[in-house]
């Protein structure tokens, strides 16, 4: 399983502790300044922008467990 979890009754969440913060920038929802990072794409965004598009356009389940998949960081192999 990712490090994501399924649907949950108030829509996605996903696992962002391995992002990064930074400088408040603008958001690329457009929801204002925000501080967070996305950890696959690395632009800013608020964690709650990327639940809500990702809710919104999985088409079914299949797409929607894609969509976090594509937005849940890979944790690199224990060494």
């Amino acid at each position: 399983m990712s490090n994501a979890t399924s649907v949950a009754p108030g829509g996605v969440v996903l696992d962002w502790t391995a992002g990064r913060t930074g400088p408040p920038e603008p958001c690329v929802f457009g929801d204002g300044p925000a501080i967070c990072r996305s950890p696959v794409r690395d632009v800013p965004c608020h964690k709650r922008c990327a639940e809500e598009w990702i809710t919104a356009r999985a088409r079914d389940a299949a797409d929607l467990a894609r969509l976090i998949r594509e937005h849940t960081p890979r944790k690199a192999a224990a060494r």
